[in-house]
């Protein structure tokens, strides 16, 4: 009797190896989803404008296309980040860095700018992206192009992708250490 007990259990434990082991052969491993992959998109809205000469330089119809990254082995997710304005230019910040809270994804680069004692330059902490800015001359109808470096100072946009606010720093002329802020943001000019 006590050799059919044994044979039985061993029976059964084999029986319910061969069960899992064929029930793991058989299901697909899950696909890790990246949370960023659902931002990439073309976002329209309006830039507040300012710098040291004047506080608000609005304009409306600006745009920012998100174009995701993916995430590296460690889990972070990263943009491109295309930024378009008749009136500002156009910009592409290359690798931001999006992490998720409650409320919102939120965008960093963070770069730091220190003036030259001379004040003939910029230094940055880490290489910068560039604007092709438009330039208009008031005694003039010609617009020129000029670059300039650019950095993200902040950005966010909520997780129902209804509400963003990207700031970003452009340095003009380091003489005068003249910058520009902009501020891309959603809704129409007098929103916010």
């Amino acid at each position: 009797m006590n050799r059919k007990i044994s044979f039985l259990a061993a029976a059964l434990m084999l029986g319910a190896a061969f069960v899992s082991s064929c029930k793991d052969d058989n299901e697909d491993p899950q696909p890790i989803i990246d949370p960023v992959v659902s931002l990439a998109g073309t976002y329209e809205g309006w830039t507040w404008g300012s710098n040291a000469y004047a506080a608000y330089i609005p304009s409306e119809g600006d745009k920012l296309t998100i174009v995701s990254l993916g995430s590296d082995a460690s889990g972070n997710s990263t943009v491109d980040l295309v930024y378009e304005s008749e009136t500002w230019g156009k910009t592409t910040l290359k690798t931001v860095s999006v992490t998720k809270n409650d409320t919102a994804y939120i965008f960093s680069k963070p770069i730091t700018a220190t003036i030259r004692q001379d004040h003939s330059a910029w230094d940055f902490s880490a290489q910068v992206d560039s604007i092709a800015m438009p330039n208009r001359n008031p005694g003039s109808s010609e617009v020129t192009i000029s670059n300039y470096p650019i950095v993200l100072t902040e950005g966010f946009i909520s997780l129902d992708l209804s509400n963003w606010q990207i700031d970003l720093k452009a340095y003009l002329v380091p003489r005068s250490e003249h910058t520009m802020n902009m501020s891309f943001r959603d809704g129409k000019i007098g929103d916010k």
